[in-house]
């Protein structure tokens, strides 16, 4: 098989193919539809489309601004190509996609940092900001240094070196992660309709982002068994649903209920909950994403506060249903720590802590 060289790469410097934010995820041994699935496609968006498609319905308020993702077979690899997007550069998600094997994303974004990750079953293995290769982190942040000197990423580069910045770096970043690879997409395959989906990260398998930062509240989460913080997760989550009159929602009473009793919970796009949390991000979406379009006079401010809420009850019962509690104990409880003012309620913010410090006894 032909090495990956710079020439397979140059093509991600022009603005006109992916334009100046995108991001590039390979996933080794899963195929296209199970790769989109694990970023978190919507099932009944699943279908070939053109880039120029996708773009003109993501900044669409009708449509709901939604974002999307391509998928290429390359062989060995995946590759999940994201316009205008980030998520495959994340740790979250990027974490998630390489459970049982490997990933590599390479993120290039003019207006905030550019990005190579390498995982390698649910653990970020090396990361860096290809501008600076020599600021490297994850559980082995070596790992790579041979195909690093190959792609044009000095690794050796010093803080105080007049030419330790990299232009373009996306464009060799992208030629290490063919270096590890073994195959890059050609651009003409994107002049195509590749199948892609609308992705909807709630219903992906990464763990909820969200992270409280109250010092005391983090050291009895950490501190309580996982059944106390079922407990508590379920009934923040139905607090919050009666505050914005969701406690109604077909399906959510009996899911919050099996959650805090331990049992395996999926909420699919399709489900009657899941058609519900969709509509949810949806309206969230748009009302903050019209603030700064000509679509913003579709909503009143009142309407937008209180659409913004459903993205955040949102957020919060994806933390409740996590299977692993620590895991999402900070995500669960930050509406109520750090939330907007509608949501928070110190006086629950005690009871709640005093719970959690309680610690009974599950027997």
């Amino acid at each position: 098989m032909p090495e990956v060289t710079r020439d397979d790469v140059e093509w991600v410097d022009d603005d006109e193919t992916l334009g100046e934010v995108f991001c590039l995820t390979f996933i080794k041994d899963v195929d296209e539809t199970e790769a989109l699935s694990r970023l978190g496609a919507l099932p009944d968006t699943l279908r070939p489309r053109t880039l120029e498609e996708a773009r003109e319905a993501n900044g669409s308020y009708e449509a709901g601004y939604p974002e999307f993702a391509f998928a290429l077979n390359l062989g060995t690899w995946t590759v999940l190509i994201e316009p205008d997007g980030c998520l495959g550069s994340l740790t979250g998600p990027l974490t998630a996609l390489s459970r049982g094997t490997e990933a590599v994303s390479v993120q290039r974004h003019e207006y905030d940092e550019h990005a190579f990750r390498y995982a390698v079953d649910g653990t970020l293995v090396t990361g860096f900001e290809p501008t600076w290769p020599h600021h490297r982190w994850g559980s082995e942040p070596d790992r790579l240094l041979g195909k690093m000197r190959v792609a044009g990423l000095d690794p050796d580069t010093k803080d105080d070196a007049e030419d330790d910045y990299v232009s373009s770096p996306y464009v060799p970043a992208l030629l290490l992660a063919g270096l590890i690879t073994g195959a890059v997409p050609h651009p003409d395959v994107l002049a195509a309709e590749p199948l892609s989906a609308e992705i909807e990260p709630w219903f992906s398998t990464a763990p909820p982002s969200l992270s409280l930062s109250d010092p005391a509240m983090i050291a009895a989460l950490e501190a309580a068994p996982p059944h106390l913080l079922r407990t508590v997760a379920a009934r923040e989550i139905m607090r919050l649903a009666t505050l914005l009159d969701l406690d109604g929602t077909p399906g959510l009473a009996e899911t919050v209920a099996a959650a805090e009793r331990g049992e395996p919970v999926t909420v699919s796009p399709d489900s009657e909950l899941g058609t519900h949390v969709r509509s949810w991000l949806t309206r969230s979406r748009q009302a903050s994403r019209s603030l700064n379009d000509f679509a913003r006079p579709k909503m009143s401010d009142d309407e937008r506060i209180a659409t913004n809420m459903l993205g955040w009850f949102a957020g919060a019962l994806k933390a409740a249903l996590w299977p692993e509690p620590h895991a999402a104990a900070r995500a669960m409880l930050y509406p109520l720590t750090q939330g907007p003012p509608q949501l928070r309620d110190p006086a629950q913010e005690t009871v709640t802590l005093h719970t959690l410090r309680s610690n009974p006894d599950p027997t």
